[in-house]
């Protein structure tokens, strides 16, 4: 075995000192392009207003869509009904949508006449036809500040509905029209969430994509309970549970609800699920908590300093509705619970606007 000398020298590499050289002012300050240091700028008023009323346009289009879809399934489901509950069933779908009368000339049968009333009538400032274009026009006028795959969607959609087969498609087949306008809303969402920066822009999208969804279940909880409630006594449990199972797939929740309840449909749980449940992302407690925050991430850019009464109308909502009971909901009525949301949803929609539009 041979032994290596105790003073032979190594045969690993001795390390060397790197010297760097200085870094000259000219270096620095070309380094510093790369780098965004600055604290964000507020979005030109007249931007934000587009962004906001854009995503609040589209949300809403969906909820119209999904509306008619259902109530048409669910004539078709039950069959046979008394007249006066029809007729019922087809106003509540203006009700919902703040319309409250169709055209007196128009002599068609009530299930043709809401529907085109609530697809393309000009006159009716909620129906697709007009809440797409107005969407669109938002959208045109911050083209350089949404993606090139969000114009494209909501251009495709706009041109869906402004085709000149459009009618003849929707009598055609009204079902597969509708479901049409809810996946452009869905893929539009969706392309909103992956192709635009998670700022100002992508926050007020966000809060008015939540709003809207907090306003129309709302009024949609209110009118199909008033008519549902009184209309029990008159219906066997399995055409009640069609009915109820109805109002689910309006704020698409039948697969979650049935999750968490097992049985026929109870109004009392369904409506605490479609209020109070805080994992789900289209109830009343998880949309209010996720506009909160979007107004908060804004204000914390904008004026960090400050809580804007956007915020603090949210804010207050958030944690009502986390500690609230459907004992407590019913004791003081469920409509009038349902009127106070709707309220304070209003009261931060206008001073959001007032915060950050009317400049």
């Amino acid at each position: 075995m041979s032994v290596v000398p105790s003073d032979m020298p190594s045969l690993s590499p001795t390390p060397v000192q790197s010297v760097s050289a200085p870094v000259t002012p000219k270096q620095k300050s070309e380094a510093s392009k790369f780098y965004v240091s600055r604290p964000p700028r507020p979005m030109l008023a007249r931007d934000a207003d587009s962004m906001y009323w854009m995503s609040r346009y589209i949300e809403r289009s969906e909820h119209i869509a999904r509306i008619l879809l259902v109530n048409s399934s669910l004539l078709t489901d039950v069959g046979d009904l008394a007249p006066a509950l029809q007729m019922r069933q087809w106003q509540s779908v203006m009700t919902i949508m703040h319309q409250q009368d169709l055209p007196a000339e128009d002599p068609s049968p009530l299930e043709q006449r809401v529907p085109y009333f609530m697809a393309f009538s000009p006159e009716n400032p909620n129906s697709l036809f007009n809440v797409l274009t107005r969407a669109r026009e938002n959208a045109r006028a911050i083209r350089e500040n949404i993606s090139s795959e969000m114009w494209e969607n909501l251009n495709t959609l706009y041109w869906s509905i402004h085709a000149d087969d459009a009618q003849h498609r929707f009598v055609d087949s009204p079902d597969d029209f509708y479901r049409m306008i809810m996946n452009g809303s869905m893929l539009f969402q969706g392309l909103t969430d992956q192709t635009l920066a998670h700022d100002q822009a992508w926050n007020f999208t966000q809060v008015a994509k939540y709003l809207e969804r907090i306003d129309v279940t709302c009024r949609l909880l209110e009118t199909k309970f008033s008519i549902l409630r009184a209309a029990e006594v008159f219906l066997e449990t399995p055409l009640r549970n069609i009915h109820w199972m109805a109002v689910l797939r309006s704020c698409c929740s039948i697969e979650s609800y049935r999750r968490n309840n097992i049985g026929d449909m109870d109004p009392l749980r369904l409506a605490s699920f479609l209020l109070l449940e805080k994992s789900f992302p289209r109830s009343v407690r998880y949309s209010v908590r996720l506009a909160h925050e979007a107004v908060s991430a804004i204000r914390s850019e904008v004026n960090p300093r400050t809580i804007d009464p956007a915020e603090r109308v949210l804010g207050r909502l958030d944690a009502q509705l986390e500690y609230a009971e459907m004992a407590e909901i019913l004791e003081g009525g469920m409509t009038a619970y349902l009127q106070k949301i709707q309220a304070d949803v209003a009261e931060a929609a206008i001073a959001l606007q007032k915060a950050y539009f009317l400049h």
